[in-house]
């Protein structure tokens, strides 16, 4: 059962949570911008009335006229007004600006221009030209300070209005946040569902392949993209498993089918043996004809555990082997198998890494091969030779040659060439599939070509060895194992 949120829910929370905390991200910093515009904005008004009011003590007080001078007409200069009877003028008509302003002159008198404003007269934690917010009564304030010849001018100004404004401007963008959060979501799981379909049909196909049917394809996939190619490596993997159970269920049919066949032939003749009296001469011949299916099907499970170790394994050894050589000694052995118009032609050094045993084992089943389908007196050749970077091996022959049909599956399990002269001779044919099954543990190929009624030519590829690599001695060839 699914455990927890399906991935499509889980990316619309993922992208609707980043998309929302972007949002907020660019609305917070416009929030601090704007925090920061009006806390300067009130800094200056403050600065700006304690410096108004800072003026007017000297703006507004008449200069007295200098000593032993008089005016044009003879008039009397008026007498000049202290500071602290103009600041008390200035602050009474400032009384209902909203303002707190308060002056503390250097006689020591201090003027206020509301009752509220006197609390202004002992702070002394905002210098001179700085502005603070402060709390007076429960309200805030921004406080500024101005001192001019020994006297200290105060203003402060009411932040509730800017401050109200800000808290509107937040409210505003934290429900434009909350509103914009559906449709983010929304938006989200849509495009995350439609980007994430294909992986639910991928995993409706595959449990119908789970359910046995190797026929389904994930693919193709519309958009292409990574779960396109997903798909295509999930296709390309069920096209290799759909040919491997196939050729498995090939394999079990046909190596039933051979195995059963020695054992039906032997299980006759011995009955028939025993149904006539047992007679001494029928159950030797019975006897005989029983070892001799036994004997095939021997060596037929002796070919199968041989492709089944290459196949897995790859090659049991890795020296260096001189293909050359190991050519000339299995044509010298095979003479024997009929009387043949035999030719080798092997170039030196023609050095190959491998397993010398498996390789002797793909020539001598090839020449087997060109035995059995060649009679006396007609030619078979091997010949080595080197090209760029690989070694080439071919044995050919003059015999009957292939059908053309047969040469797409000639290396598949079981395949012969002419299924009852194979056997006839106790090939089972294992042979050729040992061949390209050893050929290709070495990094090699294996190819065939033929001409009815003129013969057949099987090519071996393999890779070169490196130049300089060491020697480690030519291993003994075992005996030759018919397949």
């Amino acid at each position: 059962m699914r455990r927890g949120l399906a991935i499509r829910t889980r990316l619309a929370i993922v992208s609707a949570t980043l998309a929302v905390g972007v949002l907020a991200a660019g609305l917070l910093t416009v929030y601090l911008i704007d925090r920061r515009q009006v806390d300067q904005s009130l800094a200056a008004s403050a600065r700006r009335a304690a410096a108004d009011l800072a003026d007017s003590a000297v703006r507004l007080t008449p200069q007295p006229a200098p000593t032993g001078e008089g005016t044009d007409d003879g008039a009397k200069r008026p007498r000049p007004e202290s500071p602290d009877k103009i600041v008390t003028a200035y602050l009474r008509a400032r009384g209902g600006s909203g303002q707190l302003l308060a002056g503390v002159m250097s006689s020591g008198q201090k003027h206020a221009n509301s009752h509220l404003a006197r609390r202004l007269w002992p702070r002394n934690d905002v210098a001179p030209g700085d502005a603070k917010r402060v709390e007076i009564r429960g309200h805030d304030y921004v406080v500024a300070v101005v001192a001019r010849d020994g006297s200290r001018f105060l203003a402060a100004v009411p932040a509730a209005d800017a401050d109200a404004g800000v808290r509107t401007l937040l409210d505003a963008m934290l429900v434009v946040c909350l509103v914009g959060l559906i449709p983010a979501t929304g938006a989200a799981w849509l495009v995350t569902r439609r980007a994430l379909a294909p992986l639910s049909r991928i995993a409706h196909r595959a449990s119908r392949v789970t359910g046995g049917d190797l026929s389904v394809r994930m693919g193709p996939v519309p958009s292409r993209d990574e779960i396109a190619d997903v798909a295509d490596a999930i296709d390309a993997m069920l096209d290799r498993l759909e040919g491997a159970f196939a050729a498995q269920r090939r394999f079990v049919h046909d190596a039933s089918h051979e195995l059963r066949t020695p054992l039906t032939i032997a299980r006759g003749h011995l009955e028939t043996a025993l149904a006539g009296g047992r007679d001494p001469a029928g159950l030797e011949a019975a006897a005989q004809v029983a070892i001799a299916e036994l004997d095939r099907m021997a060596r037929l499970v002796e070919s199968l555990l041989r492709l089944a170790r290459t196949g897995a394994d790859g090659p049991q050894a890795r020296d260096l082997v001189d293909v050359g050589e190991l050519a000339e000694r299995v044509v010298a052995r095979s003479r024997v198998l009929g009387d043949r118009a035999w030719h080798v032609a092997a170039a030196e050094g023609a050095m190959v890494e491998g397993d010398s045993d498996a390789l002797d084992q793909v020539l001598l089943n090839l020449i087997s091969n060109a035995v059995r389908h060649t009679t006396p007196g007609q030619a078979i050749g091997v010949r080595v030779d080197l090209v760029p970077d690989a070694v080439v091996v071919e044995v050919s022959d003059t015999g009957e040659g292939i059908d053309p049909d047969l040469l797409p599956t000639l290396f598949d399990r079981f395949t012969r060439a002419d299924a009852a002269r194979g056997r006839d001779t106790g090939g089972a044919g294992l042979g050729l599939a040992i061949c390209r099954a050893i050929v290709e543990a070495h990094g090699g190929t294996i190819t065939a070509a033929s001409t009815p009624g003129l013969g057949a030519t099987f090519t071996v590829e393999l890779p070169k060895a490196p130049a300089g690599t060491p020697v480690s001695g030519m291993r003994t060839v075992s005996p030759p194992v018919h397949a």
